[in-house]
């Protein structure tokens, strides 16, 4: 099996973020479940740039897709519009969050000038 450069650049790279990771979790600036996904994720693409024939090969049949290209390409798509929709629910309930935060604030404002 011959390497590429990739093949040697990127499993070092992800080596070095999975580091930073936990050098962030162990200054407790980052929490367990961020640690935890960054971790899986930057494992995974290095375990990708390692092998990428083998899992897209295995992507396409686990799919049911004759290309492997067009597999990754599907699964990459899959993943953004899931966390993409992730996202807009959390800003939502981080708007939320802060309308009621703002509203209490002025509330206990307007309780406090009508009491002097």
């Amino acid at each position: 099996m011959q390497f590429e450069v990739y093949q040697i650049i990127v499993p070092i790279v992800s080596l070095f973020f999975v580091l930073g990771l936990l050098r962030r979790f162990w200054m407790s600036k980052a929490s367990w479940q961020e640690t935890i996904i960054g971790g899986l994720f930057w494992t995974a693409v290095g375990i990708f740039a390692l092998f990428p024939d083998q899992i897209s090969n295995l992507i396409a049949r686990v799919f049911g897709i004759k290309s492997n290209i067009n597999a990754i390409i599907f699964l990459c798509l899959g993943l953004i519009f899931f966390f993409q929709y992730r996202l807009f629910f959390m800003i939502k309930r981080q708007e939320a969050a802060l309308t009621q935060l703002v509203r209490r604030i002025t509330l206990e404002r307007e309780d406090n000038e009508a009491r002097k």
